[in-house]
């Protein structure tokens, strides 16, 4: 009997359903009833169903090992090593590392040729994992049933298969459920003052429709002149729209007259008009109104006014003044700047502006001598000064000193400048500088400064980062005379035992600080023939101790020899052993030699591999067998007359009988081990 079982996937939920649903779904079938070679069972799959399974996700593994039974020999899957490369048999594609879910220590290809793939479905051990295996094995067959057809999209689509169903991938500018829908943009209406005309395959306003606009006599379009309705259901271009046709903007004249316009339209367009007036102190000259045609000229030229005049004004002493006239000398809207000598500030307006009632707009400023703040003894200084004009005005000089113990930051003389300001910024007296510290490589200095960043009296404390140790005095001050009490120390990384190989071992270490430092990482191995006991890895910690003890290696062992094995035909034969690195390990040679009245039957030599298996089986001793001219020397030796030699000849003929009556019987030796095999 065939066993098949359907399986189906609806919206993300796993149904196990039976044969008497017609629903279209990626379905799941296997037949554990006949084991196949992996081509046959392809072959069963594709004749079938679509082809052998092929599997997509984590989810889709555990799911089959929750409802496929349990099956001694397992089950085939859609993979297969080509040229090389293991593939997806149903898409022809590479199995990447990231979708892989081999089994520990697969593939390994034991015993060559192995280029198929199984899944060990509900096994102890590696449960739903893969493992390579010979095509020619026989086991079940795994199948699936694809979901997509002919009718399943539209035209406009490209059925995809899903876990469970399928789905129409639609061509740009499509949409629905079958993508037999034409995206759609937005609606356009005819512009102000303007028309539109629309049209498309699909429908106006839809995928690749195109609308052209056209505006009304005296107005000219700004924008695209056509828009094309895109794939994302959104116009090529922004609406276009009608503007009204523009005058030239009007240009004020420097001081004249000032103007009212409206815009019924748009400023300065078709049908504007302004009106204009002269502001206070002028008088116009020209039309008072104008308007914007619709060939885009003003109807009327720019009128004009009279500018009002004010009288002369004269510097005071110590000044100077600096007139602009933009309407005439003295005019309406002149202005004067007044500027004093150097070392003399101003009292009063510095600018005069000329009013449109014919006067200024301020009396004429005055001039006055430029002082500066006074100077004031500061700490651990003095300040003395010498005054030309006034105390502390232009071209007083001072001149400043520190106090014992520190020395002068800065100038230590100042002027007061004509802008009033001192010509040096006032010094400072600071404590005598010692050298800067730096934070030690892996470490840190944290000082206290009283007097200023590493001046006299700074302390600073050093101290290192976990896993390293501090080498020096970790307390250093700035004395008096600007040096350390001590010199600087550092930080160097703790230090671990160091390691060496083991025998019959090899070791990898890599060491960011120092050797066999904080941080250094070993990872060691053995030679072949021999497995590590431990960890391999091992790193130094901050304490400057090993994460573990060293691991070793131990030689791989055979199983031990016994005679106990094999039938009793004989006796056993002697057996003397080396053993270079344990009993019955690798490297331990056997050799094997039967009494003089028997042979060996089987090899006289067995070694111990590095796999840990041995090189042929036990041998055994069987009888040797006397020839008849043997015999007949024998019978000469000892006389015909003696009964010893009638005894002898008795056995004599015995033998010829023996020989005679069993020629052609073969010897049977003792039954070898039983070897393991792997597959």
């Amino acid at each position: 009997m065939v066993l098949w079982m359907n399986i189906r996937l609806f919206s993300g939920c796993l149904l196990l359903m039976t044969g008497i649903y017609n629903v279209k779904a990626w379905t799941y079938h296997y037949n554990i009833d006949t084991n196949m070679d992996w081509t046959n069972a392809r072959r069963w799959c594709q004749k079938n169903f679509t082809d052998m399974v092929a599997i997509q996700n984590q989810a889709e593994i555990a799911y089959l090992n929750q409802i496929l039974p349990l099956h001694s020999a397992y089950y085939w899957i859609g993979i297969r090593k080509i040229d090389g490369h293991w593939m997806w048999v149903g898409t022809k594609k590479h199995l990447v590392p990231e979708a892989a879910n081999w089994a520990r220590n697969e593939p390994n290809n034991q015993g060559t040729g192995e280029d198929c793939v199984e899944i060990y479905i509900k096994r102890q051990k590696d449960t739903a994992k893969w493992n390579d295996e010979r095509c020619n094995k026989k086991k079940a067959a795994l199948c699936y049933l694809a979901s997509c057809s002919d009718k399943s999209c539209s035209e406009h689509a490209e059925c995809v298969e899903t876990i469970g169903s399928y789905k129409c991938q639609c061509d740009p500018g499509f949409m629905g459920p079958r993508c037999e829908e034409a995206v759609q943009c937005w609606p356009v209406k005819n512009p102000q003052q303007g028309f539109v005309q629309c049209e498309g395959v699909f429908g106006a306003f839809h995928f690749n429709s195109s609308c052209q606009f056209q505006c009304d006599t005296g107005f000219r379009l700004e924008g695209e002149q056509r828009l094309r309705c895109l794939a994302s259901g959104h116009w090529d271009n922004a609406l276009p729209v009608c503007q009204a046709v523009q005058c030239l903007p009007i240009i004020d004249a420097p001081g004249g007259w000032s103007m009212n316009c409206t815009h019924p339209l748009s400023i300065n367009s078709f049908n504007s008009s302004c009106e204009f007036k002269c502001g206070e102190g002028f008088e116009l000259q020209g039309s008072n109104t104008t308007w914007c045609d619709h060939t885009g000229h003003w109807t009327h030229k720019t009128p004009t006014c009279t500018v009002v005049t004010c009288n002369p004004v004269l510097a005071s002493a110590k000044s100077q003044l600096t007139c602009a006239d933009p309407l005439g000398k003295f005019s309406f809207r002149s202005s004067c700047n007044a500027t004093c000598e150097e070392g003399y500030r101003l009292r009063g307006e510095s600018t005069l502006t000329c009013l449109s009632d014919g006067n200024w707009s301020a009396p004429t400023p005055e001039c006055e001598v430029i002082r500066c703040d006074a100077l004031e003894s500061f700490q651990h200084g003095t300040v003395q000064c010498q005054d030309r004009l006034e105390k502390f005005s232009y071209g007083s000089l001072c001149w400043l000193e520190c106090g014992a113990g520190f020395t002068l930051s800065g100038s230590n003389s100042t002027y007061c400048t004509s802008q009033g300001k001192w010509s040096q910024d006032l010094p400072v007296c600071q404590a005598q500088q010692c050298s800067p510290l730096i934070d030690p490589s892996h470490g840190t200095v944290t000082c206290t400064h009283p007097h200023g960043q590493f001046s006299f009296g700074t302390v600073c404390e050093v101290s290192c980062h976990e896993g390293f140790k501090l080498h020096g005095t970790p307390r250093m001050e700035c004395l008096e005379m600007g040096k350390w009490t001590d010199t600087p120390p550092f930080c160097l990384a703790q230090q671990c035992p160091l390691l060496t190989a083991q025998e019959n071992g090899w070791m990898n270490c890599s060491h960011p600080h120092s050797l066999f430092s904080y941080g250094s990482q070993c990872f060691l191995g053995c030679k072949a023939g021999f497995e590590i006991i431990g960890e391999p890895g091992m790193e130094c910690s901050a304490s400057g101790n090993w994460s573990q003890e060293m691991p070793s290696c131990t030689a791989v062992r055979c199983a031990p020899l016994s005679f106990s094995q094999l039938p009793e035909v004989g006796p056993p034969p002697s057996m003397n052993c080396s053993h270079p690195h344990g009993n019955f390990s690798f490297g331990s040679q056997c050799f094997f030699q039967c009494a003089k009245s028997h042979k060996l039957n089987g090899t006289s030599q067995l070694i111990c591999t590095s796999k840990g298996y041995w090189t042929n089986s036990l041998p055994s001793c069987v009888v040797k067998e006397m020839s008849v001219s043997a015999g007949m020397l024998i019978y000469a030796a000892v006389g015909v007359a003696s009964s010893a030699g009638i005894l002898l000849l008795g056995g004599l003929m015995f033998l010829l009988m023996r020989q005679f009556t069993k020629k052609g019987e073969k010897i049977n030796g003792p039954v070898p081990l039983l070897e393991e095999s792997f597959f």
